[in-house]
């Protein structure tokens, strides 16, 4: 437990130290950002199985522009790989959506885009149903943690909500919540 406890002091002293050394970021012109999230998927209707999954969600990728130096307009991939009937599938969301900076560090992000429900990249194309559309929100806020001229290190959080209508009929509605590290290039 000493261990532990000395090993999170000596984090937080360096973090703090970075922290110090902080450059202003050139927020201006184009922009994109990849994050390593742990996330859950809950399904609330048209899924007979296991309601609730968890798992890594990898990548989430974000591209834009920023039109003044606290806002961004940016298109963001959410999502997650779940397994339905031994086949493993993915319930993503290309989500247009505005960043502001409502600090130097804070930021929060708001979009309304389409949803994907679809076979994993790695499955083959016979044990899996086809891909079908819907609509999508997303909503997420982050915290620059390391901050540098061209780029930023933020701790962030999504909550993404997706609706597709099913071809068999009825709709499959989830719910993703996700906690990551972020990297994004100015």
């Amino acid at each position: 437990m000493k261990k532990l406890i000395f090993i999170f002091f000596v984090s937080l002293i360096t973090t703090l130290n970075i922290q110090a050394q902080t450059e202003k970021p050139l927020r201006k012109g184009f922009t994109a950002g990849v994050s390593l999230n742990g996330s859950v998927l809950h399904f609330t209707e048209g899924m007979s199985e296991d309601p609730t999954q968890g798992g890594i969600s990898l990548p989430n990728l974000k591209m834009g522009w920023f039109v003044s130096p606290r806002t961004a307009i940016y298109v963001n991939t959410v999502g997650q790989i779940y397994e339905s009937e031994g086949v493993d599938r993915s319930f993503e969301g290309i989500i247009p959506s505005i960043q502001y900076w409502a600090t130097d560090k804070w930021w929060i992000s708001g979009g309304y885009g389409a949803s994907l429900d679809m076979r994993a990249l790695y499955e083959s194309e016979a044990n899996s149903k086809k891909s079908e559309w819907g609509k999508g929100v997303l909503i997420s806020t982050g915290y620059e943690v390391l901050q540098r001229k061209k780029w930023a290190l933020d701790i962030q959080s999504r909550l993404y909500m997706g609706r597709v209508t099913r071809s068999e009929g009825g709709n499959l509605d989830a719910t993703n919540f996700s906690l990551g590290v972020g990297i994004t290039l100015f």
